[in-house]
């Protein structure tokens, strides 16, 4: 099976059932299969052909996965684009993809006709009526294809340390890996409903996505993100899963609380994307119960999970509560190990580079042979994430290569910090960050925003963590800000607060 069977499988055996949901539209199956068909069939009419990239510059609708599988049934690539890159990021992208049609969305054509003439895109389409008449004048019968597994699907961009975002090539056979994965993981069935909430240029949304085309289930997507708009589309919708990061995890349980809602149809909340404090998951467990929450770990070149914690492995007690700090173990079809800089498999409770084998991981990055050497040397992906195994084969992910804080020699977890700076109950959201320190090399600041009503002060809180930290790991400053910065999907950047005061 290839990523362009999924919808003609759906289109056979749940012909009248409800594929997509975005705003006040809703396709069948059936009719959304036949729209694919006759956009297929347009893009070749215009000269297009297997491995012509094409790319979407958009919010979540319906028409990102018409043009999705559009691609993927005639061995075109899709490439899903950010639409929060500044022009400059833009016209890297565009042009380091060598886009051959570019989809945009209402809200992004002043954005694109900036910088028109530095991009070497031949076909630009509005989503809107010059994409309806291309779906008018299209065949709704199969596109004949010669797709294969390795063949490349999809180029998700990621952002790069050098040079520009990267380009990281997921196959059919990648992302097909990732699609069963995730759905044993999720347990889903013809009648799951999923809410999407993050953008889907990102791995993880594009991917939980796809699996409901795997099984036959219904996707809602939703552009903005409330925490009691999200407790009424559980009810309207009748929503049985949804992933996002703990700040909107947060979200979600203030809600909750506040507006008296009931859990109906919910099954399963999983969180991802950054490392998850400890107290925030043990206050989901207390308020949702202990079967909604559930963990998971990925990056863009796994496409992207290759670890997860299910609900049945950890409680708010003894060894079950441990493991709540954890990520859980390797997903079924994926090989994940833990090495020193050597390469060498650490023993449990020592720290390592998280590796990972598989076949859900990427072919390289686009056009940077040098990268794709270093990050996949060996034959393993090399995550720049720091963990360990516990002796029953637990992941923990104590923080990326780049977060870490090394102050007079010892390295310091940001994310060790940042849970004990949770179990105070004024603070809100907070991030720590080393600084650079003419002595030590770095000192720890914590950045922390407060909850409604609270008081707290820098002493109090430094105190408050030293009942629960040694002394050098305790934050040397703390400032308290109204926001700290997010990337669409909801993770703090501690890259840009780094920068902020380094200066």
């Amino acid at each position: 099976m290839l990523i362009g069977d999924l919808p003609i499988q759906c289109a056979r055996r749940y012909p009248d059932k409800t594929a997509l949901v975005s705003e006040e539209n809703r396709l069948t199956y059936r009719e959304f299969n036949r729209r694919v068909n006759c956009l297929a069939d347009s893009l070749m009419k215009l000269g297009l052909a297997a491995g012509d990239k094409v790319a979407v510059l958009s919010r979540n609708n319906i028409e990102m996965f018409e043009i999705c599988f559009a691609a993927a049934k005639t061995g075109m690539v899709w490439v899903p684009v950010n639409f929060r890159l500044v022009p400059s990021e833009l016209k890297f992208v565009l042009n380091d993809a060598e886009i051959g049609i570019l989809f945009v969305g209402d809200t992004f054509k002043d954005q694109v006709e900036a910088i028109r003439s530095e991009i070497t895109v031949p076909h630009i389409v509005d989503i809107g009526a010059p994409y309806e008449e291309m779906i008018r004048s299209g065949s709704p019968e199969e596109p004949e294809s010669s797709v294969k597994p390795d063949d490349l699907f999809a180029i998700f961009y990621t952002s790069g340390t050098t040079g520009g975002p990267k380009g990281v090539m997921l196959s059919h056979e990648n992302f097909l890996s990732a699609v069963i994965n995730h759905t044993i993981a999720y347990k889903l069935g013809p009648n799951d409903v999923s809410l999407h909430v993050q953008p889907c240029y990102h791995t993880m949304e594009a991917s939980m996505v796809l699996c409901h085309f795997y099984v036959g289930g219904t996707n809602v997507m939703v552009t903005n993100f409330n925490g009691h708009e999200f407790w009424k589309l559980v009810e309207k919708e009748k929503i049985t899963n949804i992933t996002l990061v703990y700040t909107g995890l947060v979200d979600i349980l203030d809600a909750y609380k506040e507006g008296g809602y009931k859990l109906g149809t919910l099954r399963s909340y999983s969180v991802g994307g950054q490392t998850t404090p400890v107290p925030i998951l043990k206050r989901a467990v207390e308020v949702l119960g202990p079967d909604i929450i559930f963990v998971v770990y990925g990056l863009t070149e796994a496409s992207p999970l290759v670890a997860y914690l299910p609900k049945e492995d950890y409680s708010l007690e003894g060894d079950g509560l441990k493991r709540l700090g954890s990520v859980g173990k390797e997903l079924f079809s994926c090989h994940v190990r833990i090495v020193d800089k050597d390469d060498n498999d650490v023993k449990p409770g020592e720290v390592g580079e998280i590796i990972a084998h598989g076949p859900n991981v990427m072919k390289g990055y686009w056009k940077r042979p040098e990268e794709t050497e270093e990050t996949l040397r060996g034959g393993w992906l090399h995550t720049g994430d720091m963990g360990m195994f516990d002796e029953d084969g637990y992941i923990y992910v104590i923080d990326r290569k780049k977060d870490l804080i090394i102050s007079g020699g010892e390295n310091i977890s940001p994310h060790e910090i940042e849970d004990a700076l949770h179990l105070h109950p004024a603070v809100y959201e907070c991030a720590a960050i080393g600084i650079p320190d003419e002595r030590w090399g770095e000192q720890v600041k914590a950045v922390v925003v407060l909850a409604k009503n609270a008081q707290v002060t820098e002493k109090e809180l430094i105190e408050f963590c030293a009942k629960h930290l040694a002394r050098y790991k305790l934050p040397k400053t703390v400032d308290f800000v109204d926001a700290l910065p997010k990337d669409p999907v909801g993770k703090i950047q501690k890259k840009v607060l780094r920068e902020q005061y380094a200066k």
